[in-house]
């Protein structure tokens, strides 16, 4: 007979399991949506997701561009936030 202690420990690590597949798949639905949506102007951004909360990193072209990713990864099914601190932006000047 197994002892209590044991079978919580085997439910919580599956418990766990089951909530990184879930952060992966939203992850993944939200880089596709962010692909789709913007195309070459997503190229250098990644997500990440941990409970529910979307993280995007990398580069994009313009301020616009990335208040535009932002607002599509939020729309994505299991997402409750996104935020965009690691996002940089080129600039140039013509001087």
């Amino acid at each position: 007979m197994k002892s209590p202690l044991a079978i919580l420990v085997l439910a919580i690590g599956l418990a766990g399991a089951a909530h990184a597949q879930a952060a992966t798949t939203e992850g993944a639905a939200a880089q596709q949506a962010l692909q789709t949506a913007m195309g070459d102007k997503a190229k250098d951004l990644t997500v990440s997701v941990s409970n529910g909360v979307a993280n995007l990193q990398g580069w994009a072209q313009q301020p616009s561009d990335v208040d535009q990713a932002r607002y599509i990864v939020s729309k994505t099914p299991g997402i409750t936030q996104a935020r965009s601190t690691q996002v940089h932006t080129w600039t140039t000047t013509n001087r």
